[in-house]
Order: C-alpha cells, then structure tokens, then sequence
C-alpha cells in the first residue's frame, strides 16, 4: 500500500512546469530499516522519469540520491517528511548545474563538426584528440579509425557488434598478438550517462597512441600483451545524452535505447525504453539489484542478453577465453575498485586473495598521485549487492583471473555525482591508468616470467634428450608411426629420434 501511495504521488503532473524546470537532487538517509525497504523498493519499481536513483539504498544510515523532475519535487518533498526521512535537497537546480559545469549544446556542435572535419581532412591530425572534453560517438569513432588506419604496426580497429540502432560498437586492440601473449580488456559507457568513464577510456587510448616512443612502461605492454580498449559499450545511449545536454531527463539517461516494453507496476501499465545493459547478463540474472519494471532504471531486460549490445559483447569476450587474463570496466561514480561477486555478501570466487591483493595495490597506487581514496570489495562490501553484470559474468564463465569494475570520481558522498568539473576530467583519468597499470604490470610480469620458464624448461630438457636404448632408429625406419601411437614409451625410451624432446618431464 505504501509503495502504490509513493508512485501515484510520483505520477502527478504539473502543467504549470517547464521542461527545463527545477529538477532536483534529493540525499536522503534511510535511518530504519523500515525506512531502508521502503526505498530499495522504491528504487526498483520508480519510473525514472519521475525519481532517477543515483545511488542505490544499501544500508541503514547510508545516503541515497535522488533526482526527482520538476512536476514531482512537491509531492516527493511531503511524502519524505511525513514518513520521517532525513533529507536534504544536494542540488537545487540541476539544469542549472549542468549549464555551468558541462557547457552549451551548440558550441559542443560546432566543436563535433570541427574536429570531424580534421580529423578527416588533416592528414597530420590522425592521432590526438584534445583531453578534458567530451566528444560525440561520432567524433570518437572517427578517431579510432583514423588511428587503426594510421598506426597499423600498433593498432587495429575491432567492431564487437551493432546497436540496436544500428551503431557498430568500436574499439582498438594494441600489440603485436601472438597465440601465446595474455590479453586484456577495459571498456566504458555501459551507462550511458557515465561521461567520465568515457573520457577516461579515450584518455588511455590516447596516452598509448601519443606516449608510446618516450614511456617505456606503455611500450612494454606493446611488446608483451594484447590490450583492447572499448570507449563506449551503449553508443545509442551516449548519443541520447547528448541529444539535450542541459535537460536532465536527457542528460541522465543510464540504459539503452532499445524499443518500448510494459508491465504493471503495482499502479497503472508503464511502458519505457531502454534496459540497464549490466543487468543483462547471464550471471545470477535477475536475482538482485535489478528490475523487471521496464521504466526502471535497472531494468534487467527480457532474459539473459536478450540485448544485442550485451550479446554481441559476451560473444566478443567469449571468444578471447583461454587467454584473457584481466577485464576491467569503467563506471562513475564513487571511487570503488569492485570485485567478483556482487550477488551476495561473502560470496567470492577460489583466487579472491590474489584478487583482493592486486586490488589493494592499484588502489594505493591509484591514490599516490593525488591523494584520492577509493575502497575496494564486492559489491555487497562496499557499494550494494547487484546481479546481471559484466565483471561477475566474465569472472566466473570465463575465469578471468582479474575482473574489476571501477567506480571513477567523484566519491560516494560528493553532491555533483555524474556532474564532474571538467577540471577534474584528466586529472580522474591519470591517476584511473596509475590504478589500472597495476593489473597491466601483473598481466604483463606473470607472462614474462613464463616466457623466462618456459626457456629454462626447454633448455633443460635439451639437456636431458636423448635415445636411451640403441634400437631406435630402426624402430623408426620398421615402424613411421611408432613415435606417435607408442608416444609415452617413446619419450621414454627415444626421446630424440622422435623429436619428443618437448614432453620430457623436468
């Protein structure tokens, strides 16, 4: 009853209101339990056109933020107070904000056409791209083909797959591949409304691309792994938070854009678009931190990558098993190094120590640059307890060894949340790639090191070739396929004239 009574105050509408009225950003802290349920539910039934969750309700004393449209604030405002909630309103005017911090829609299009057109015409232009801004996924993607066609001795161009309106899915894959090199995935903008994650991601692209003859470290990792890097994972998305920038309701947008779906949602049949693309995989989907509400804003979708955004994704990562050795994906906010799994508190997988001791080490070096400080666990440790996503799938389908998501600048507790001061914009991504190249440094050193094993190995049982008994030769020449289907006793006992050197145990 109560939560029918919160969604219909939820579904008034002012005709008075503008659209570019005052949206609001509402922290409020749960101080009961009781409290607490009534907003994790809230949480996963609310349209988001009327109350967008920033933050999830996780714990007792735990802040929430919420931002409620115009038409809304009133009626949320009440129903705050009369069930004794501690509040307080963290941005008053979040259009705004967002004029002030994020900058004008049509100097941002004149700044898309511009760069497009050198990015094309200058054939000296294939490599840089301005940091501490944000592009259009058009910009971005023009400037990763520009690279791949451009640098081809250090990147290639790789799609992953097509939107469902028909955007293909770019990145970049660094260093010269060999079947027997580790490989590495980051990706970004799974969230459509996480612009930070994004820059973050073309920051590191660009430091490869840029720094790569004076960084040794950066040209190691070209030397010694393969590095794929995916700026955006919901490119529909993206561009629909760029369609209206200083309009909330555009500029929040958090899931994709695929076609309406409905369901009854305890008052009316709310039909939105859209599914939270890391709820969508197959990894305990549904069970936690998601919605079957399509208007919420952790939709889960239909089933299990009914998505093609996430099919084409997990297709892409399944087809790097064997040799993928870390994952990590990019998100904002909170300043959070995540690892698997999220589902349920104390729940891990058999190398959690390693994972947990890598972790520690990128978040303290993340935090020697400038002093931020970011927590590390699972979800449940330090964020809340969510299913469906990427890292928790990757860890335990593919058994990645080191599978992490990151939640960027800024923390927990700031008000702006997705509203990063532009200044903060390559100042967040430097020391992100000081964090990150800790598990490149792991990747890296670990397979250097076999390499280094290997070779001893190979000299030792070198060493140790040799035909232990005098027949062997003649055994051959009698019998060609003897070393083959007698293959144990032939290293054994004839190791060198069958070539079974290799197989010698050391």
């Amino acid at each position: 009853m109560i939560l029918r009574v919160i969604l219909a105050l939820l579904i008034a509408v002012h005709s008075s209101c503008q659209e570019h009225g005052a949206f609001k950003v509402f922290r409020v802290l749960p101080t009961t339990n009781q409290q607490l349920l009534q907003m994790i539910r809230l949480f996963e039934t609310a349209d988001t056109d009327r109350a967008d969750f920033w933050h999830a309700p996780s714990v007792v004393n735990g802040t929430v933020d919420i931002m409620v449209a115009p038409e809304h604030t009133d009626q949320f405002r009440q129903y705050l107070e009369k069930h004794g909630y501690t509040f307080q309103v963290a941005i008053d005017d979040l259009h705004k904000l967002l004029i002030e911090k994020e900058g004008n829609l049509s100097t941002h299009s004149n700044d898309d056409a511009f760069f497009l057109k050198r990015l094309h015409d200058d054939v000296g232009f294939h490599s840089r791209l301005r940091m501490g801004e944000y592009y259009s996924y058009s910009v971005l993607s023009t400037w990763l083909e520009r690279i791949a066609e451009n640098m081809p001795d250090i990147a290639k161009l790789i799609k992953v797959g097509t939107t469902i309106e028909g955007r293909d899915i770019l990145g970049l894959k660094f260093g010269k591949d060999t079947p027997d090199k580790k490989i590495v995935v980051i990706d970004a903008g799974i969230h459509a409304r996480e612009w930070a994650a994004i820059h973050t991601a073309s920051y590191f692209i660009n430091l490869i691309v840029n720094g790569r003859e004076e960084d040794p470290q950066i040209q190691n990792y070209l030397d010694n792994i393969v590095l794929y890097i995916i700026p955006v994972l919901n490119p529909d998305g993206y561009e629909y938070t760029r369609t209206d920038k200083t309009n909330p309701r555009a500029r929040m947008w958090r899931k994709s854009r695929s076609p309406k779906a409905c369901a009854f949602d305890g008052v009316r049949n709310s039909c939105c678009m859209g599914v939270d693309l890391n709820r969508n995989f197959d990894f305990r989907f549904s069970e936690i931190g998601a919605s079957r509400y399509p208007c919420s804003e952790i939709y889960h979708g239909p089933s299990a990558f009914s998505e093609p955004e996430s099919k084409a994704y997990s297709q892409f990562l399944t087809s790097l098993k064997g040799r993928l050795e870390a994952y990590i994906t990019l998100h904002s906010y909170s300043q959070l190094w995540i690892y698997s799994y999220s589902h349920r508190k104390f729940t891990y997988a058999p190398d959690i120590e390693e994972t947990r001791r890598v972790a520690a080490k990128a978040v303290q070096e993340l935090g020697r640059m400038y002093g931020t400080k970011y927590r590390h666990g699972t979800g449940p440790e330090i964020i809340y307890a969510f299913s469906g996503g990427s890292t928790d799938w990757a860890k335990e389908t593919l058994k990645i060894k080191y599978s992490y998501t990151i939640e960027l600048r800024p923390g927990y507790e700031e008000w702006n949340g997705f509203v990063l001061d532009k200044n903060q914009l390559i100042p967040t991504a430097k020391e992100t790639w000081a964090g990150v190249t800790v598990v490149l440094d792991e990747v890296t050193n670990q397979w250097k090191s076999s390499r280094v094993r290997e070779s001893e190995l190979s000299r030792l049982r070198q060493e140790k070739c040799s035909d232990r008994l005098p027949g062997c030769a003649y055994w051959l020449q009698s019998s060609p396929n003897i070393c083959r289907f007698s293959q144990s006793t032939m290293v054994r006992d004839c190791a060198k004239t069958c070539n079974l050197c290799h197989m010698i145990a050391v």
